[in-house]
């Protein structure tokens, strides 16, 4: 009994279900209704981890939040390992994160890979029944072709296998080779647009996890690769398309958080957002209308000003100093002290 036969049951009747469906107008044993129906499970999967994918990133806004603290942290222990990764830990404790959690998607996402890798592994001429599949079933979707290999072929697969399957050993290999690179291309592409969108990680537990999961999972899956069925690289490559596009979507409408600011998205400066330099300083106090301070000559009256020529202006008078050229605030004020000089010259 292999260790993934638990999982390989579902797995193997979702993708029953969904051949059946798609039979009623394709040929049942054609590579469009098999490719089809492994392109489709994929998707149903994709949908049902989703929800772990938007935790995912909200992990790593979280994490992003944290940046400065963490820092800190790592400058005041430097040298005590042990210490820090005790206080980071009561750090992420305190703000319900964890940095692990940053790749579930994927770790839920393995099981189901190789237990289809499984059923896979059973799509062979002459096969018993197993999993729920019948061996019409199973022997008609090892004999189906995509792009001219067939499903249940891989690239080390021996001429006898081949020709049971009715396969050009050529083929299958130009085919293999290509869904392998493509598939570590994809996978590395598809880590390193979350860390473009997202920043590296600060945090060095989570950083060796960005490392592993850009650099040695590209590489194992394209070592690996060469023996996986046709069927298995046409799942894992439809998952990284996906993968591309959901995180595309999904982090645009979710844009990074400014490290350290609470959860605040960043924005533009000068904003609402509180960009630097952006915000308006306080305003002047305002006075009863006609009785404002006189501002010193070539500056606005109040009011129009920028922010910070008022509160200058209003600082100067507070201070009792005199301008050198005074100027009416207003007509009203003007227009009094026109009626004192006449009076004055009248007396």
């Amino acid at each position: 009994m292999s260790l993934f036969d638990p999982i390989a049951q579902p797995v193997a009747f979702v993708l029953k279900a969904i051949h059946a469906g798609l039979s009623t107008f394709l040929p049942a044993g054609s590579g469009w209704a098999w490719g089809l129906s492994i392109v489709l499970l994929t998707i149903t999967v994709r949908i049902l981890l989703f929800p772990l994918f938007v935790k995912q990133i909200k992990s790593q806004r979280r994490m992003q939040e944290l940046a400065p603290k963490i820092k800190e942290l790592q400058a005041k222990h430097k040298g005590d390992r042990e210490t820090l990764n005790t206080e980071l830990m009561k750090l992420y404790k305190d703000h319900g994160t964890n940095p692990i959690s940053g790749c579930l998607p994927l770790i839920l996402q393995l099981p189901v890979f190789f237990a289809l890798f499984t059923v896979m592994n059973e799509f062979k001429p002459g096969a018993k029944a197993k999993y729920g599949l019948t061996p019409d079933l199973i022997t008609q979707g090892a004999h189906a072709k995509v792009f001219g290999a067939p499903i249940s072929a891989a690239f080390n697969s021996t001429p006898t296998f081949l020709r049971q399957l009715g396969g050009d050993a050529t083929t299958v290999k130009v085919v293999a080779v290509i869904m392998i690179v493509t598939m570590g291309a994809t996978t590395f592409f598809t880590q390193r647009q979350m860390i473009a969108r997202n920043g590296a990680a600060t945090d060095p537990q989570q950083a060796q996890v960005q490392k592993i999961m850009l650099y040695v999972l590209p590489f194992s899956f394209a070592i690996f690769g060469f023996s996986f069925p046709i069927g298995v690289l046409l799942y894992w490559l439809t998952t990284n398309v996906w993968s591309m596009g959901q995180q595309h979507y999904v982090i645009r409408r979710m844009p990074p958080v400014v490290p350290g600011s609470g959860g605040q998205a960043g924005g533009k400066a000068g904003g609402s957002g509180g960009g630097s330099g952006g915000g308006r300083g306080p305003s002047a106090p305002k006075g009863p209308k006609d009785k404002g301070p006189e501002l010193p000559e070539g500056t606005d009256e109040p009011g129009t000003s920028s922010p910070g020529t008022a509160t200058t202006a209003v600082a100067t008078a507070s201070a009792g100093d005199t301008p050198a050229s005074p100027r009416p605030a207003s007509r009203g004020a003007a227009g009094r002290r026109k009626n004192k000089s006449r009076k004055g010259g009248r007396r």
